[in-house]
């Protein structure tokens, strides 16, 4: 079975359009593992970004504890303190109040100059 020439041409022709066909598919599939890698980058460089977010409001969100915590301490140190301030005012106040009370037991049990104080009204007088 001999080529006719036209057979030759149309066969050449096909070849050509095969060829042609595969060189656009080659571009394409390139086009598309490009554009592939690039999505794949694109979302890497997203979600980093996305990671070091949340570690921005991680730290922040710990730092943020920590300075509530440490008021607390100091709000508790404080009313520590002041109650203990308010503890020794009032130790002092009982201290100061027995003091005097003590002191007014003590004039009142002892007799005055005049012979007037409490013993004197109870013992009998005498003269002398």
């Amino acid at each position: 079975m001999e080529s006719t020439p036209d057979q030759l041409n149309t066969a050449h022709r096909e070849i050509r359009h095969l060829q042609e066909m595969i060189a656009v598919l080659r571009t394409e599939l390139e086009a598309m593992r490009l554009e592939k890698d690039r999505d794949v980058q694109q979302a890497v460089t997203d979600a980093h970004i996305e990671n070091q977010q949340l570690k921005a409001t991680v730290n922040a969100l710990r730092e943020e504890l920590e300075k509530l915590r440490f008021d607390g301490r100091e709000q508790v140190q404080r009313a520590r303190n002041e109650a203990q301030n308010e503890i020794n005012q009032l130790k002092a106040t009982l201290t100061a109040l027995r003091s005097e009370l003590e002191d007014l037991h003590h004039r009142r049990s002892q007799p005055d100059a005049a012979g007037t104080g409490p013993r004197a009204a109870k013992e009998p007088h005498h003269a002398g």
